[in-house]
């Protein structure tokens, strides 16, 4: 077996994003007296990928992401709403919604059972974070969450997978044998493919329908369906 530690990505990866990113603002909207539509929805989505773009490329910091999405969107279309007390909604009802992708739940269950020590890498916010884990029940399968919010460094940076090599090998710095050990599986190029490549270890994209790779960034694998992991780990 050549890999027996797994960094999973959780928006995107473990969990449908899209789908309870629009079910958490349809319900902040109407928390606020807007209507949502597909529209804003849409737009919303566009806005908030932008800004942590952003942040992986370290042009701006967590606060201004979490608070500077709300700010753009809420001005742009003129709603009269507190961008804080906006998130502060957003982010509770996105902690309460969550859905299971590709069975993942199951999986990560079965390879547990199989001796796989796994391990989540996100960059996401920590009460928002802890809530979907522990609701879905995804706490009682993971050995650790890395939660950049925690860590104070996000993904694609180094210093946050030398935070999460410190406590799963004892040293922030492992060796080329430690690190073969290891594969990240994340959606986002620019943040967890970037990341994994920065760390050194390899790399399994999942691919959402549609989805490029326009910098032709390196990649070990590429998955369409988190079933095809199997191949993988089985064949490796």
């Amino acid at each position: 077996m050549k890999y027996d530690i797994l960094l999973w990505d959780v928006d995107g990866t473990l969990m449908d994003f899209k789908k309870s990113e629009a079910a958490a603002l349809g319900q902040t909207l109407k928390d606020f007296g807007y209507e949502p539509s597909e529209e804003l929805i849409e737009d919303y989505s566009r806005i908030n990928v932008s800004y942590w773009k952003r942040l992986e490329l370290g042009e701006i910091t967590k606060q201004q992401v979490l608070v500077g999405r709300f700010e753009e969107f809420l001005d742009k279309y003129h709603m009269k709403a507190d961008p804080r007390s906006f998130m502060n909604a957003y982010e509770n009802h996105l902690g309460h919604i969550s859905f299971v992708q590709d069975d993942s739940l199951e999986l990560c269950r079965s390879l547990k059972e199989k001796g796989f020590k796994q391990y989540i890498v996100t960059n996401g916010t920590i009460d928002v974070q802890k809530t979907k884990l522990r609701e879905t029940g995804f706490d009682q399968i993971i050995d650790v969450a890395f939660i950049s919010d925690e860590i104070g460094v996000p993904k694609p940076m180094i210093g946050f997978f030398e935070v999460c090599f410190e406590q799963i090998f004892g040293t922030a710095h492992p060796d080329a044998n430690q690190r073969a050990r290891v594969l990240i599986i994340g959606d986002s190029i620019s943040s967890d493919i970037k990341g994994g490549i920065n760390a050194g270890i390899d790399c399994c994209w999942y691919r959402n329908p549609g989805e490029e790779n326009p910098e032709g960034i390196p990649v070990t694998y590429e998955i369409t369906h988190l079933s095809q992991i199997l191949d993988i780990l089985q064949n490796k």
